[in-house]
């Protein structure tokens, strides 16, 4: 079966409540409509660390902030038609990040602006 998504912390609490309570794994379930794996899995977890939250993901964290990425989604909307250079040199000089271009382009995208790229010279036929 595919993993839909992960619990909240809210949810995890919710079946450590029914756990404590008494209830079977197969009554939790029940009861709140998640898999009895993943049931099983939150109360082994629960057992051996007595933590209910999920720990943080390995891995480098993101280059640019939720912060960052609504003042380049504010440079944007202010810029429009300016290539994708001058935005970052705008942003780089207002924030005092140094982002790179692909950094840029990747966090664009993910905000749903598509690639539109300016002439650099003028088309002649």
């Amino acid at each position: 079966m595919v993993k839909k998504r992960e619990l909240t912390d809210f949810e995890r609490g919710k079946v450590i409540g029914f756990y404590e309570a008494g209830d079977s794994e197969r009554a939790i379930s029940n009861k709140t409509g998640y898999g009895k794996t993943t049931i099983h899995n939150i109360i082994a977890k629960y057992r051996e660390t007595g933590a209910v939250t999920v720990a943080p993901r390995s891995g480098r964290p993101k280059k640019l902030t939720e912060r960052d990425k609504r003042h380049l989604k504010a440079i944007i909307n202010k810029n429009r038609r300016e290539p994708e250079e001058k935005i970052r040199k705008i942003f780089m000089e207002s924030t005092g990040n140094d982002v790179g271009r692909r950094t840029i382009q990747r966090t664009l995208y993910g905000m749903g602006y598509n690639s539109c790229a300016a002439l650099r010279k003028p088309c002649v036929k």
